[in-house]
């Protein structure tokens, strides 16, 4: 994929504007980081980047094509979601879950194949689950969940990967264990990544540019330098933060 791209987005729900002209690119080994407070319109613009909320202006593109225009099976080869609260069938497995993951590259009627059961298992022992593979998605905690789903994504083995705050429901080192396995496979696998994150100190450490959003609005787009800065996160999170450089990576730090 050259570039995964939005381009003067407007979206709304019904009569209510939630986001409004945005436009910004996420472009393969990069990972890009949605951040803003609650409400900005971050899981809005996840939707529309593939395809469940229409824009009413603007369009979006994967590798310079309009995913409007798309046929769903062809997108979902390109591009791979992990929402915020995934709606599961409680009777199956973890196991069966992932290998959903498959089902873009299989023709109709087709089962899976050896080899998608292989790439199936090796993503859940990427992300560490695949001690849940027998086990129902009803036994299984938020965070567990979440997990799963990222290792569905993974085996979608598509070429860009949306997430949405896809450490919502894990403890801080699962949460540093999970988006350290993010930066790696999009280096490895030169992906393009984009993530709602609600933490800016995990974003300004995983994302190469961050898209910062005030009020649906995109108030600046950048590397974590240019974007987090004591002036911008003031203006558009309120007086009372200060940005400082961390002594060990060189990072901008928010306290």
């Amino acid at each position: 994929m050259k570039t995964l791209e939005a381009h003067n987005l407007t979206l709304a729900y019904g009569t209510k504007e939630v986001v409004h002209n945005m436009s910004f690119q996420a472009v393969p080994g990069e990972m890009v980081g949605l951040v803003g407070p609650n409400g900005s319109g971050k899981s809005t613009i996840i939707k529309a980047l593939c395809r469940v909320l229409n824009p009413r202006e603007g369009w979006v593109k994967a590798n310079g094509h309009d995913i409007a225009k798309m046929h769903r099976r062809e997108m979902a080869k390109l591009i791979s979601v992990v929402p915020q609260t995934p709606v599961l069938p409680s009777a199956f497995t973890a196991f069966e879950i992932v290998l959903m993951g498959r089902n873009p590259h299989l023709g109709t009627f087709q089962y899976e194949s050896n080899r998608d059961l292989s790439i199936a298992w090796q993503a859940m022992e990427r992300c560490g689950v695949q001690q849940f593979a027998d086990r129902r998605i009803s036994e299984l905690s938020g965070g567990e969940i979440q997990s799963v789903v990222i290792a569905r994504a993974l085996a979608q083995e598509t070429e860009c990967i949306l997430l949405d705050e896809p450490t919502a429901n894990l403890d801080i080192g699962r949460q540093i264990e999970v988006l350290d396995l993010l930066k790696e496979e999009c280096h490895r696998r030169n992906l393009a990544v984009i993530a709602a994150i609600h933490d800016l100190n995990l974003a300004a450490h995983y994302c190469e540019k961050l898209v910062l959003i005030k009020k649906g609005t995109l108030f600046a787009f950048g590397t974590p330098q240019e974007v987090i800065t004591t002036d911008n996160i003031c203006q558009v999170y309120g007086q009372g933060s200060y940005v400082h450089t961390h002594p060990l990576s060189g990072l901008p730090a928010v306290r």
